[in-house]
């Protein structure tokens, strides 16, 4: 049976009653030791060279980094923005100001940053993946795709990034592609919590799919309904975007 553009839609809000109790990212301050150790490599032939973090900012990359360890993203928004006012050469604190808009959902001005940041240095697996979740945030479902999936092609152990992907997929209604997906993640499952996590995101999957299903079946928005799909799903599982991926 073809899907109707009304079936996927209420079967992704049904994976996002269900996967809201599955990945809560949530972050930790990071040491400033991988900005600090050398001058960030480029590839110098479309690149303008990058440079070490600026003395002047590292204060304040420092708070933020505490305020987004804290949840308090939007201290550290305006922290960040009060660095780069000082140094808007800034790779460091744009990379995160972006993370920190994606956390108050200011997803289109984090797309804004994440595009400034493509235009003077690589992007490592931490950018493509708030790339994804800010294009995800902002409904450009197949753009986020394909910034998570360019994330697991440079780590593919990241596992908030193939988190992501799994979420698109079914928000796309591709169901067997979004298990696929998260199969492909157990093999770096190198512990429990990770491990738990993959099952109750693929978990997640299969109760959408069947929410989906009944939904049809009735006739209606019907089918299962959120508090189950509540009961249903595990208890939160926490995954650490790890800001400190690729840092340069």
């Amino acid at each position: 049976m073809a899907l109707s553009k009304g079936s996927v839609e209420r079967s992704v809000l049904a994976l996002s009653a269900i996967l809201s109790f599955l990945p809560n990212y949530q972050t930790q301050a990071h040491a400033l030791a991988a900005d600090e150790a050398a001058d960030e490599k480029v590839d110098d032939t479309d690149k303008p060279a990058a440079k070490a973090v600026n003395e002047k900012i590292l204060p304040l990359i420092n708070d933020a980094y505490k305020e987004i360890g804290r949840g308090e993203a939007t201290k550290a928004v305006k922290t960040l923005v009060k660095a780069l006012t000082i140094d808007p050469d800034s790779i460091t604190a744009r990379r995160y100001l972006a993370f920190a808009m994606v956390q108050t959902k200011s997803y289109v001005p984090a797309l804004s940053q994440m595009q400034k940041l493509n235009k003077i240095t690589p992007m490592n697996a931490f950018d493509w993946y708030v790339f994804g979740e800010a294009y995800a945030g902002a409904g450009a479902v197949d753009h986020s795709l394909s910034c998570y999936e360019q994330a697991l092609l440079i780590t593919p152990a990241y596992h908030a990034a193939r988190g992501g992907a799994v979420k698109a997929l079914v928000k796309k209604g591709l169901f067997a592609q979004a298990l696929q997906e998260a199969d492909k993640g157990v093999p770096y499952a190198s512990d429990s919590v990770v491990k738990k996590y993959y099952a109750a995101l693929r978990q997640g999957v299969r109760d959408a799919e069947t929410y989906q299903k009944d939904s049809i079946r009735l006739g209606s928005t019907r089918g299962v309904s959120q508090e189950l799909m509540e009961e249903q799903a595990s208890k939160p599982v926490l995954i650490n975007p790890s800001m400190s991926e690729g840092d340069n």
